[in-house]
């Protein structure tokens, strides 16, 4: 099973030299690319728009951007002897992972999308590549705008339901002779590390030099907590 963080470009007629700018989309929990990013008419489920590829959607909006998923392992459930990563482990591949994409090195602005628990792994990447010694400098300073979906900051409003759903997860998972991901925590209440990590983001945005516009949605009604 994969173990990192994977780009891939969804636009590939789209080449460094045509180009000014990186979209770099990260999904949530138990999903993966294109699922987040696609809607499915629920009357006819052949009938879908990915709205990350379809040319009528966002290469529409930008047309001089490339457009990358980015996957990583976010299966609920894992095999028991997996090692599974944490947040860190999962910024730090995605660092990574961006860092080697083409034309990196000229610091390319990029806008980031980040979906869910997505947008945890992100922050933690940010506060990484900001700390001066940090060989990931440049991609924080490249970092143009960061646009967070249903990303659970403080836990989650839900967090007595996401316990609930925990404890059934867990029994599932024992009679696959699995377990559930660790991640999940995540969507309980606030953690302390959750609160050093926002704390943490928050800081190190307050102190950029450069302009970075962040826009924050989260959903005011019943929806999917992973995703």
């Amino acid at each position: 099973a994969c173990q990192g963080v994977r780009l891939c470009q969804v636009n590939p007629n789209k080449n460094e030299a045509d180009t000014d700018i990186d979209i770099i989309a990260i999904h949530g929990l138990d999903t993966k690319s294109p699922d987040t990013w696609t809607w499915v008419d629920p009357s006819d489920r052949n009938n879908k728009v990915d709205w990350l590829a379809d040319p009528q959607m966002l290469p529409a909006r930008f047309p001089t951007a490339r457009i990358f998923t980015c996957d990583w392992p976010a299966g609920l459930f894992k095999e028991k002897s997996t090692i599974q990563m944490t947040v860190i482990e999962l910024a730090r591949s995605l660092l990574l992972g961006v860092h080697s994409r083409p034309g990196a090195d000229k610091g390319r602005p990029i806008l980031f999308i980040a979906s869910c628990l997505g947008g945890l792994i992100l922050i933690q990447a940010i506060v990484i590549a900001a700390k001066p010694e940090s060989e990931y400098t440049s991609l924080w300073r490249a970092t143009g705008g960061v646009v967070f979906l249903a990303t659970p900051f403080r836990g989650t409003a839900f967090q007595d339901l996401a316990r609930a759903a925990v404890v059934v997860l867990e029994v599932s998972a024992r009679l696959a002779g699995e377990t559930v991901n660790n991640l999940l925590d995540n969507l309980k209440a606030s953690t302390p590390f959750l609160e050093d990590l926002v704390g943490d983001f928050t800081q190190t945005y307050k102190r950029r030099d450069q302009p970075c516009q962040l826009a924050i949605f989260y959903e005011t009604k019943p929806g999917n907590l992973l995703r």
